[in-house]
C-alpha cells in the first residue's frame, strides 16, 4: 500500500489519516518529541519522529519533514493548514527526492506567498489593490502620502502573524522606527479599511485550470489576526460585490497557474462613493492551502475537502458543474483559541466537556493528560441551520454550555458578541453563565 505523510498535527491531521485511509493510502503521521499532544497520530499507521523545540524546529521544518517522508518511504506528503502548507521550500525538496506534494507548485508557494508580489501580480490581472509600498523608505513615503491609518505585514508572514495596524500619525512613526532598525526590506503596508469586511472565497483549480467554487464566508469577529468567528453565505456585502469577488478568485489563480485548494480573501468597504453607501472591494491575499474553514466548504458542497486535494494532486478533473454550493445552508464557525499563559508557559486543560447540540460539530484533537505546548486552539465549533439567526443561536449555546479548564480561551468574546450581535432571538439568549 502507498505511503502519505501527513505533516500536520491535532485535529487537521487525525481527519486527514482517516481520509486517506479511506483513500486507500497508508498514513504515517508525525510527532514532535518534544509534544506531549500525540492523540493525532493513534490512528496512523506508522509515526515519525521529529527532534527540536517549537513549531519551527518541528512541525513547520520543511527539512525535517521531508526527512521523515524519505524514511517512512512515503510517496506523498499532505501539509494540511498552517505555516508548513505555504513554505516553497517542502514542495522544492519533495520534488528532488521524487516525492508528491499535495498542494501547488514551489514556484506558484513563493509567489502567493510573497505579499508584494501577489499584489503586483493581482493588480496586473486588473483586480482592484490598496494602495501599497514594501520596504521601509517606500512604506515611509506611503504613510507620509495617505496618512493613517496603515496595516503592516511581514513579506512573507502567515497566519497574521506579526501584523500590527497603526492608527495615529505618532504610532507610524514608532512601527516605522521598529521595522527600520531591521532594515525594513522584510515589511510590506497597505491601506488599512476601517470596519471594512473580510471575505474569504475558496476555489478548487484543476489540472486544465478550470475553477471549482467551494464556497465563500466573511469574518464576523477578528481578535488582532485571529477569526474566531465566520459565517456563510455571506451576507455583509452585496451580492453583485460578492460576485466579482468570485470572478476575480477566478481570475488571480489561473493567471497563477495555482493548481489545487486555494483562498483568495478580499475586504470590502465604502469606496470613493462612500457618502452614497456604494461599496467596493480590495484583494488582501491568496492561500494555496486547505483554508481553516474547510468544515464550512464542506457542508455546503457535500465533499470531502481533503479528498479532493489528493484527487486534484493526482490530475483528476472534475466534471463542470460537479462541485455545486448550497449556499441556502447557513453555516457559522466559531474557533476557541487559547489565549497564552503568563510567561508563555505551557497550559495544562484540566477538564474538557463539550457539550452536545444538535446541528453542532466539534474539531478537536487535544489530549487532556497531556499539556497544551505547541497548539493555539481547543475547538472549532460548526454550526448549520436554515437560517444565519439560527446557526448563531446553535454556536452560542455550544460555547456557553461547554466546560473547558485549565487554559484561557476567547469562548467569552465570542458569547458576549454573539450575544449582542442581534442575530440570536431574545427569547434563545436565556441567561447560561459560560462553563470556563
Amino acid at each position: 500500500m502507498r505511503r502519505v505523510l501527513i505533516a500536520n498535527r491535532g485535529a487537521i491531521a487525525a481527519r486527514a489519516v482517516d481520509t486517506f485511509r479511506m483513500l486507500g493510502w497508508s498514513p504515517i503521521a508525525v510527532v514532535a518529541s518534544s509534544d506531549p499532544q500525540r492523540l493525532h497520530a493513534l490512528a496512523a499507521d506508522g509515526c515519525e519522529y521529529l527532534e527540536g523545540t517549537g513549531l519551527a524546529q518541528t512541525y513547520d521544518h520543511a527539512g525535517r519533514i521531508a526527512e521523515a517522508a524519505l524514511r517512512c518511504g512515503a510517496e506523498a506528503v499532505y501539509p494540511g493548514y498552517g505555516a508548513l502548507a505555504e513554505d516553497p521550500e517542502l514542495p522544492e525538496r519533495l520534488a528532488a527526492a521524487g516525492i508528491a506534494f499535495v498542494g501547488p507548485s514551489a514556484q506558484v508557494l513563493a509567489a502567493a506567498r510573497d505579499k508584494d508580489h501577489a499584489v503586483a501580480t493581482a493588480d496586473r490581472l486588473g483586480l482592484p489593490v490598496l494602495p501599497h509600498a514594501t520596504g521601509h523608505g517606500a512604506i515611509a513615503e506611503l504613510v507620509a502620502d495617505i496618512g493613517p491609518p496603515v496595516i503592516l505585514k511581514p513579506v512573507t508572514g502567515c497566519g497574521g502573524l506579526g501584523v500590527r495596524i497603526v492608527h495615529t500619525q505618532a504610532e507610524a512613526e514608532r512601527a516605522l522606527a521598529l521595522i527600520g532598525a531591521d532594515g525594513g526590506d522584510d515589511w510590506y503596508a497597505e491601506r488599512y479599511v476601517e470596519r471594512g469586511a473580510v471575505v474569504g472565497v475558496t476555489v478548487a483549480v484543476d489540472d486544465a485550470g478550470t475553477v471549482h467554487p467551494l464556497g465563500e464566508r466573511e469574518s464576523l469577529l477578528v481578535d488582532g489576526s485571529m477569526k474566531l468567528l465566520e459565517a456563510s453565505p455571506v451576507r455583509g456585502v452585496p451580492p453583485e460585490l460578492v460576485e466579482r469577488m468570485r470572478t476575480d478568485t477566478a481570475r488571480l489563480v489561473t493567471g497563477m497557474g495555482l493548481r489545487g485548494v486555494a483562498t483568495v480573501e478580499f475586504i470590502a468597504g465604502a469606496g470613493s462613493e462612500g457618502a452614497t453607501g456604494a461599496r467596493s472591494h480590495w484583494f488582501l491575499e491568496v492561500n494555496g492551502r486547505l483554508p481553516l474553514a474547510y468544515r464550512m466548504c464542506e457542508a455546503q458542497t457535500g465533499l470531502d475537502v481533503v479528498a479532493l486535494q489528493m484527487e486534484l494532486a493526482q490530475g483528476a478533473l472534475p466534471a463542470p458543474g460537479r462541485i455545486r454550493v448550497d449556499r441556502d445552508t447557513h453555516c457559522l464557525e466559531a474557533r476557541l483559541f487559547i489565549e497564552p499563559a503568563a510567561g508563555g508557559a505551557p497550559g495544562r486543560i484540566t477538564a474538557l466537556d463539550l457539550a452536545p447540540e444538535p446541528g453542532v460539530t466539534y474539531n478537536c484533537a487535544l489530549d487532556v493528560r497531556g499539556p497544551v505546548v505547541l497548539d493555539n486552539i481547543v475547538t472549532q465549533v460548526l454550526a448549520l441551520g436554515g437560517s444565519r439567526g439560527a446557526a448563531a443561536g446553535a454556536v452560542l449555546r455550544a460555547v456557553e454550555g461547554s466546560g473547558i479548564s485549565g487554559v484561557a480561551t476567547c469562548a467569552e468574546e465570542i458569547a458576549v458578541w454573539l450575544r449582542g450581535s442581534g442575530l440570536v432571538a431574545p427569547e434563545r439568549l436565556g441567561s447560561q453563565a459560560l462553563g470556563v
